[in-house]
């Protein structure tokens, strides 16, 4: 066994397609099944005391950190809280609670404005919520944009936790979302809510998902599902992105960022020229929607449920985040 490999231990979803985690594996088997429209209905199994304070974008970061603590196992144990942090990412973070402040403030009434309303509208707001509930001490952020499973990954290794709930929250916001409907490149789009959620743990006897391999990042010209990435250029950045995470091992499978938009064609054609005998997943994002700051993420937890222990693959996830960073990153089977 390779020193202090790291792998995924548990998981936690709330998407159009559904929180329950076998479930959702059925559905991108292409068993039957509805897809949620709109705000996706999901409960947080703590008392609504609780509850009755936080905005829904923290509801749905602490309700997806309670279902991957609960399918992990993890037992969290005050002598040892500052080993446990929680590492985010968010493309539009708490945009409900600012777009409902902007408006307090544009008409008139800063004053009024509930003090619980203007907390809420800060990034960071939701893994607060998520380290007060489950009383967690260890490292603590949210990146906007960025690869959460490299960070975390990078702060187990370096023993600065023993395990990390690594997660990215996209919350349903009507004007977010008609905005993109009138933009050239995301009318076609169908965009979604989502909030995925890993935890995270050095490789041991447990059991697992899969083992977080390499990790590569690399900067596009804009965020495609908004802007005209330079296609010319982009498909330099995907090249090199790729070749840097694949160094050691070729992938079975590759999970792409398709999502319909122009920008599938550009990184399809890269992967099929670097590994023709790959098998490539195209359709996440069509059963998902496009998730935009948590679509990565997404990716990578569709890849991590399609492992079924029957055959040794190793597989190469993609993705791109509203800043228009390009990420890629390998899971391989435990032990392998």
């Amino acid at each position: 066994m390779e020193k202090n490999n790291i792998v995924i231990t548990g998981m936690g979803i709330i998407s159009t397609l559904g929180s329950d985690l076998n479930e959702i594996k059925d559905k991108l088997k292409g068993k039957s099944g509805e897809r949620l429209d709109g705000e996706v209905p999901f409960t947080v199994p703590l008392p609504s005391s609780k509850l009755r304070r936080l905005n829904r974008y923290s509801k749905l970061a602490l309700g997806a950190t309670l279902s991957a603590q609960a399918d992990a196992g993890i037992e969290i144990h005050s002598e040892n809280s500052s080993r446990y942090g929680t590492i985010f990412t968010t493309g539009y973070s708490a945009m409900v609670s600012n777009v409902d402040f902007g408006r307090s403030v544009a008409g008139g009434e800063p004053d009024l404005c509930s003090p619980m309303l203007f907390a809420g509208t800060v990034p960071n707001c939701c893994v607060g919520q998520v380290c007060m509930q489950l009383k967690l001490k260890g490292a603590s952020t949210v990146l906007v944009g960025g690869n959460v499973l490299f960070y975390s990954k990078h702060l187990i290794q370096t023993d600065k936790a023993d395990v990390i709930f690594a997660g990215a929250v996209e919350e349903y916001s009507a004007d977010l979302f008609a905005s993109l409907r009138n933009n050239e490149y995301a009318k076609n789009i169908d965009v979604r809510e989502a909030t995925v959620v890993f935890a995270l743990e050095k490789e041991n006897a447990k059991d697992s998902y899969c083992k977080i391999g390499n990790s590569a990042s690399g900067g596009l010209s804009a965020y495609p599902l908004i802007k005209n990435a330079d296609c010319g250029k982009s498909r330099g950045i995907i090249e090199r992105t790729v070749k840097a995470c694949v160094a050691r091992l070729k992938p079975d499978t590759v999970y792409t960022s398709a999502n319909g938009g122009y920008f599938d064609e550009v990184e399809q054609s890269v992967i099929e020229e670097l590994f023709p005998e790959a098998q490539t997943i195209k359709n996440i994002k069509r059963l998902f929607g496009e998730t935009m700051g948590s679509s990565f993420s997404l990716n990578i937890a569709a890849a991590a449920l399609s492992f079924d222990g029957s055959t040794r693959e190793n597989i190469l996830v993609t993705g791109y985040d509203p800043i228009g960073n390009y990420h890629c990153i390998m899971l391989e089977r435990q032990g392998g």
